[in-house]
């Protein structure tokens, strides 16, 4: 019952640190971001931060493996369930549930950081190319993995242009547009 209460503060005192931190991140760059003026912000002393993060690279680091973590779930999750279709609209709506529920980590992260895309491109990889190639059993290696990297780095600039400019959006209208794109090519036009 007494860890209860401890978890709890830890979960409060973690999250008051994730906003205060995405708040520092979607007005500057990491490297201008103190421990000092994080602790103000989020109203701790130095010694609770340091209690659970090395420092602010962590903090940013820790906060992307957690969205990545939640991401491979659910996209591992929603592909083995997808019937062996290699793109449905059910996986795509499920995955962006997810993204739309953390939207303004993933807004802050995708724009403060080129790296955590290819993060989320490599994370999706093997899970989306195992179904390409049985698929299209006599593509070559590199045009499957060149049509991946295509399709995925344009959906995550899709998900960011939504999340950005039109988060009231339904997410099973940007599932089905990115579902048809995939499927259809420039053929989704007609």
């Amino acid at each position: 019952m007494k860890n209860q209460g401890y978890d709890q503060r830890v979960r409060l005192t973690k999250s008051m640190i994730k906003s205060a931190f995405l708040d520092l991140l979607s007005k500057k760059n990491v490297r201008h971001i103190t421990v000092r003026e994080l602790c103000e912000k989020a109203q701790i002393n130095r010694a609770t931060f340091y209690a659970h993060y090395m420092d602010i690279y962590d903090l940013k680091q820790q906060l992307e493996n957690e969205l990545l973590s939640s991401f491979s779930e659910v996209f591992a999750k929603s592909v083995a369930e997808a019937d062996g279709s290699f793109s449905s609209e059910k996986m795509f709506t499920e995955v962006f549930s997810l993204l739309r529920k953390n939207s303004e980590q993933c807004v802050i992260l995708l724009n403060s950081d080129a790296e955590i895309v290819e993060k989320f491109v490599a994370v999706s990889r093997d899970l989306v190319l195992e179904p390409y190639r049985r698929f299209f059993p006599d593509a070559d290696e590199e045009r499957l993995e060149n049509y991946y990297l295509f399709v995925s780095t344009g959906c995550v600039a899709l998900i960011k242009q939504w999340l950005l400019h039109a988060p009231d959006r339904p997410v099973e209208k940007v599932a089905e547009e990115v579902c048809a794109i995939v499927q259809k090519g420039i053929g989704c036009l007609q």
